[in-house]
């Protein structure tokens, strides 16, 4: 069973009105907030593999718009397409796209998007929060975090709490926490420089559970040479048989 398997499940779980958390079993699991199934809705009611080829194509292309708007050049948006973790997501049918999304967004929406995965988008929401704070104080504030404390409650009253990976977990490519030497000052130079590329990178390297898709967030600090060379290094994991 793959991602995209179980994201197709979930999303018939929540056409049908059942809870989207008791799909699959063991480690293979929906884990991730509710609403990051409605862009995948149209998606899943193809065939499998039509669907699969579906979310790559919507992958791609969504990838391609959020680099560009990030002010990334042709050649580093070629390199984040062909990365391994881009190409992983697209094989096992992941949508690392839908959280990315959120760069694209107005702040109430961007913090939705991004909150769908926030392993992978920590520093930009802690990036979002800051500007928001400084941009209105507490009204502004109130006004981005609404939209997503309520579909949180909603989600709780309707489905429960979210499962939650277990350390054995066959995704996990953590290095939590030896990865907060690089995450954390990361993060105090991204919120220190309002630079959301450079947020970008912090969300794998604070968190206990990422998987190896969730890194590609991180390729979008690097810029030129950099970023080919954050590719390169990036396969060696895939040459060594480490990641699948």
């Amino acid at each position: 069973m793959t991602d995209w398997d179980i994201f197709r499940l979930a999303c018939q779980a929540l056409i049908n009105g059942s809870n989207p958390y008791l799909v699959g079993t063991g480690e293979m699991r929906f884990y991730n907030p509710p609403w990051i199934l409605i862009p995948l809705l149209p998606l899943a009611q193809l065939p499998p593999i039509p669907g699969l080829l579906a979310n790559a194509l919507v992958s791609t292309v969504s990838l391609v718009v959020i680099t560009r708007s990030l002010k990334m050049g042709i050649w580093e948006t070629f390199l984040v397409l062909i990365s391994p973790m881009h190409l992983q997501s697209l094989v096992y049918g992941n949508p690392e796209w839908i959280p990315l999304l959120g760069v694209l967004m107005p702040p109430p929406l961007a913090l939705v998007l991004y909150m769908t995965k926030p392993q992978a988008t920590f520093g930009l929401v802690l990036l979002l929060l800051v500007n928001e704070w400084k941009r209105g104080r507490w009204r502004a504030l109130g006004v981005t975090v609404a939209p997503t404390l309520i579909l949180a409650l909603v989600s709780v009253m309707l489905w429960g709490l979210p499962p939650v990976p277990g350390p054995n977990n066959p995704g996990l490519r953590s290095i939590f926490p030896y990865s907060l030497i690089v995450g954390l000052p990361a993060l105090a130079l991204a919120l220190r420089s309002s630079d959301r590329r450079l947020a970008s990178f912090v969300g794998p390297f604070v968190s206990p559970y990422v998987t190896f898709h969730g890194y590609l967030p991180a390729l979008f600090a690097f810029k030129g040479k950099w970023m080919a060379l954050a590719v390169g290094v990036a396969f060696v994991p895939v040459l060594l048989g480490i990641v699948a």
